[in-house]
């Protein structure tokens, strides 16, 4: 076998093409009518919707918030307390969950997938901003307002049970992200997780604002903004596991 332009290769001629079995200017063969019936059902796949994730993650787990505010009874000091802070008050539950929740399942315009790290950070910071918020900021009606006993005891037992309604709420989110995420998630479970957990929790402690009549400061830290970040321990735990188990 001898190549044009080698040393030693006397005569000059291209012999490769014809000893491998055809002409190197010959036309290519037509494809296979089995290649041409593939292309031809070929068809535009849809691309995925920046805001697919988040309608359906909220659509799968607003059902459960929205039953308990319609169903369970509402605390009795509801109407004693200042208007504008009942307001106030949910308004900030309400930015707690949808923040971290948008930021997790929405992409920013020209990406294709959230920002695992932005998602936890602005969790974080929106946790913190509850318990400051709970700390400084809790308002009990006198006379109204229901009290604790004296002792660790009652307000444990108080904060479990608040925790106990919280957390199924935050669950739930939980699981809906890992179903509409389950595929397109490969890097920053964890962090995503955070950020799910999180907005999971502060729904479940904008139910309880309606409904828990427990207004002592120590108990809304503890039992409410403590439940939103076991939420978000769950969700960290949780997240990437579960989308792990799925994969295999």
């Amino acid at each position: 076998m001898t190549r044009k332009g080698l040393p030693g290769d006397e005569s000059g001629g291209d012999t490769l093409g014809v000893e491998i079995g055809g002409r190197l200017d010959a036309p290519a063969p037509p494809p296979a009518p089995q290649l041409l019936a593939k292309v031809g059902g070929m068809q535009a796949v849809r691309t995925r919707g920046r805001f697919a994730a988040l309608a359906a993650v909220i659509a799968a787990g607003i059902v459960l918030p929205a039953a308990l505010l319609l169903l369970m009874p509402w605390r009795r000091d509801l109407l004693a307390l200042p208007r504008a802070w009942v307001i106030g008050a949910a308004a900030v539950w309400l930015a707690a969950f949808a923040a971290p929740l948008v930021t997790a399942l929405v992409p920013a315009r020209g990406d294709v997938l959230p920002s695992a790290g932005r998602a936890s950070r602005l969790a974080l910071g929106m946790v913190g901003a509850l318990a400051a918020f709970t700390l400084l900021g809790s308002v009990e009606a006198p006379g109204v307002s229901p009290r604790l006993p004296p002792g660790a005891g009652p307000l444990v037992m108080s904060c479990v049970r608040c925790i106990s309604l919280l957390l199924p709420v935050a669950v739930v989110f939980l699981m809906a992200g890992v179903f509409v995420l389950r595929r397109v998630l490969p890097m920053g479970a964890r962090r995503i997780g955070i950020a799910l957990g999180a907005a999971g929790g502060a729904m479940g402690g904008f139910v309880l604002h309606w409904h828990c009549p427990l207004a002592q400061t120590a108990h809304v830290v503890l039992g409410h903004v403590g439940g939103v970040v076991l939420a978000v321990a769950a969700g960290a735990v949780l997240l990437p596991a579960l989308l792990e188990r799925r994969a295999r």
